[in-house]
């Protein structure tokens, strides 16, 4: 079953999160991070532990690289609301009316100042295409309008994509692979995510969308790759979902970590499934993905690991 993940020390955590080493301890034995014991009987913090810490408390990650992390795991730049005199607002404004050029001015603008470019690509993208969800919703766009603009974006990822690999080695890289299941007609979160692995240094390669599980199951044979991930936007047969995924989650290695997330895990669902973690957002998955590529100790088998409500990569189309 694939269900690993790395720990960390007490004295890691501490130093991530600018305290004390006696008050992380003190945490772990009251349960408020949640621990695993070594055989020796140390404590040891699953990242879905620190995690959990961290969405129920004020602490924030003050040393990532303390726990061999480039980015903090949460994203904290929250989207604002669109407004006309601010560069996204342009953004989706240039793709509801359909200019490309404009468009891709105003994203590579706002890419290159960003330290991240994966992560400035989600929150253009994701906030653009959320807007359009509501026009659409409320009859202010019409359909055409919306796949037009999911046109664009898709094409704006494909040159991000280009442009990582052209400035990157990746033949050495631990591999990559993910899709969105059967069902799911979303094409640019999975994408997103190809993208921001890529940046962080894997070999990652995207799929696609509405994937059979025989096909994801081939593709793993097919790759052997270290990190399988999933995003789910739809489930329309949950039984038969949660059927497939759990054989899928069976059939991988131990030592593959299969993350996964989309507004499509319900909470209701998530408890059914079997995955290493579940991501709320793309700055979480940059997070765990880093982790889990400079981790070099022991992993141990954990079962379902539930981190929060959904990646934010979630656009309508």
């Amino acid at each position: 079953m694939a269900a690993r993940q790395p720990v960390f020390s007490s004295k890691q955590i501490a130093a991530a999160l600018g305290v004390s080493v006696s008050s992380v301890k003190r945490w772990c034995d009251r349960d408020s991070i949640p621990t695993v014991r070594t055989v020796g009987g140390h404590r040891r913090v699953p990242l879905d532990g620190l995690l959990h810490f961290l969405r129920g408390s004020d602490y924030q990650l003050v040393d990532p690289a303390a726990i061999g992390l480039s980015s903090p795991l949460v994203d904290p730049q929250a989207a604002p609301a669109w407004d006309r005199g601010t560069e996204r607002g342009r953004f989706q404004h240039a793709l509801l009316e359909g200019d490309e050029v404009a468009a891709r001015a105003l994203f590579w603008r706002y890419l290159q100042r960003s330290p991240n470019q994966s992560l400035a690509a989600e929150q253009f993208i994701t906030a653009a295409m959320a807007q359009f969800g509501h026009a659409w919703e409320d009859g202010q766009v019409q359909v055409y309008q919306e796949r037009r603009a999911c046109e664009i974006n898709r094409r704006l990822l494909n040159e991000l994509r280009q442009r990582i690999l052209s400035r990157r080695d990746l033949t050495q890289a631990p591999i990559a692979i993910g899709g969105s299941p059967a069902g799911d007609p979303y094409q640019l979160p999975s994408a997103l995510v190809e993208v921001a692995l890529l940046e962080a240094g894997w070999n990652a390669m995207n799929l696609g969308n509405d994937l059979p599980l025989d096909s994801l199951l081939q593709a793993a044979i097919d790759y052997q790759p270290r990190l399988f991930w999933l995003s789910t936007s739809a489930v329309a047969d949950e039984p038969r979902f949660v059927e497939d995924f759990n054989r899928l989650a069976d059939a991988l290695s131990p030592e593959v970590a299969l993350l996964v997330g989309g507004r499509g895990l319900s909470e209701s669902l998530r408890p059914r499934l079997r995955y290493t973690a579940y991501c709320d957002n793309l700055g979480q998955m940059i997070g765990l993905a880093t982790a889990l590529k400079n981790s070099q100790s022991e992993i141990p088998p954990t079962g379902q690991q539930d981190t929060g409500g959904g990646l934010s990569t979630e656009p309508t189309g």
